[in-house]
């Protein structure tokens, strides 16, 4: 039986509806490898490549550099030599079939909602079945939900998956500042994971969201079965103090862009809607004295203010540190600083966003860590 394997437009977050071609790594003819960088795809979020399912010869391309097609359409198909041009067109033609029954794309696409807390709302997207458990996801400063575009979706596969928007960040309502900040940040996250999530919680958090799932694991310890943190802060004294000023201050989209491309190891994951939709955010009502108060909470002129290793050193659930070996914003710690209960595992050739960077090898290391709890 002919080997006839489907590459499509995929579903990288729980909100994508459509992606453009924006490049064929391979043509027609040449043969794939399982796991070969096959086309890259640009959503409104970010730019991402697709991955070959299977090893054979890229036999078809069905949409061309430039199209824009819906999730799950048919953008080629792989197949072995054994195969005649009269099956692959079935199959192309069973595919735009499929494609029509799913409706507009939209099918599968679900929608955040705000949850009521103390000060405001907080911001939340839902994905998976609801069990006794679910994975919650934490994004850093600056991001929102979509930080987790590739993330939520593979991981809801096989769990309940609950990603946030902090305070002032997203949806979520903005908070003023203070001393208490952070504290006031973590009491409104738990107030909205208790409504939706008052079970066990695995907590996957990045950068700044870090620090918050740290203080709500010491403060839940009995509660939360594990912990991965993506380049936290709290580990050490160094980070870039500049990424966050600038940040803040970067009121036009070149100067804005110029600042996101530091996450990244590769810059040109970032897409002109991600810069646009940035801008809007920061200019919405309260938001940049939000950022301007977080960012002080993060780091002055001396580092970092922020400590999490004592918290995570008390913990009895696994701990797994990810960390991009070419992360600009917050270097890879020194041993000293890392508390001996917590696993490390260094990313080559990622930055600061491993989880967008390297998303399959983050998600296999998540699911393993949600496993071993």
């Amino acid at each position: 039986m002919s080997l006839i394997e489907a590459v499509t437009v995929p579903k990288w977050g729980m909100t994508m509806t459509e992606g453009t071609i924006t490049q064929w790594m391979a043509k027609e003819g040449d043969s794939v490898a399982h796991g070969q960088e096959l086309l890259e795809i640009e959503t409104t979020k970010v730019t991402n490549v697709v991955e070959a399912a299977a090893s054979g010869i890229l036999r078809q391309i069905v949409l061309k550099e430039g199209t824009t097609a819906p999730v799950g359409a048919l953008a080629g198909v792989i197949a072995d030599e054994s195969a005649t041009q009269d099956e692959i067109d079935a199959f192309i033609a069973s595919y735009a079939d499929r494609l029509g029954a799913a409706g507009d794309g939209q099918a599968g696409a679900v929608a955040p909602r705000a949850i009521a807390v103390g000060e405001g709302v907080v911001n939340l997207l839902e994905a998976g079945l609801a069990g006794e458990e679910a994975v919650v996801f934490l994004h850093g400063f600056g991001g929102d939900l979509s930080t987790w575009l590739f993330n939520q979706a593979a991981v809801s596969e096989t769990h309940q998956t609950i990603a946030l928007d902090l305070p002032g960040h997203g949806g979520s309502s903005p908070l003023a500042g203070g001393d208490d900040l952070l504290a006031r940040i973590v009491a409104a996250v738990e107030g909205a994971l208790q409504s939706v999530a008052p079970g066990r919680i695995h907590l996957v958090a990045h950068s700044f969201g870090g620090a918050v799932a740290a203080a709500i694991a010491a403060n839940q310890p009995g509660r939360v079965a594990s912990l991965t943190l993506i380049a936290p802060i709290g580990l050490g004294k160094t980070m870039s103090r500049d990424f966050l000023t600038d940040f803040i201050g970067a009121e036009r989209r070149r100067p804005l862009q110029g600042v996101l491309e530091r996450l990244f190891a590769d810059p040109s994951k970032i897409t002109s809607d991600m810069v646009e939709g940035t801008l809007r955010f920061k200019r919405l009502e309260g938001v940049p004295e939000a950022l301007t108060a977080i960012a002080d909470i993060i780091a002055d002129d001396n580092g970092q203010r922020q400590s999490i290793a004592g918290q995570l050193a008390s913990l009895k659930c696994p701990v797994l540190l990810i960390w991009g070996d070419q992360d600009q914003i917050v270097p890879l710690p020194q041993a000293a600083d890392l508390p001996a209960n917590a696993k490390l595992t260094v990313i080559p050739g990622a930055g600061h966003m491993p989880q967008m960077e390297a998303a399959s090898t983050v998600n296999s290391e998540i699911l393993k860590n949600v496993k071993a709890a």
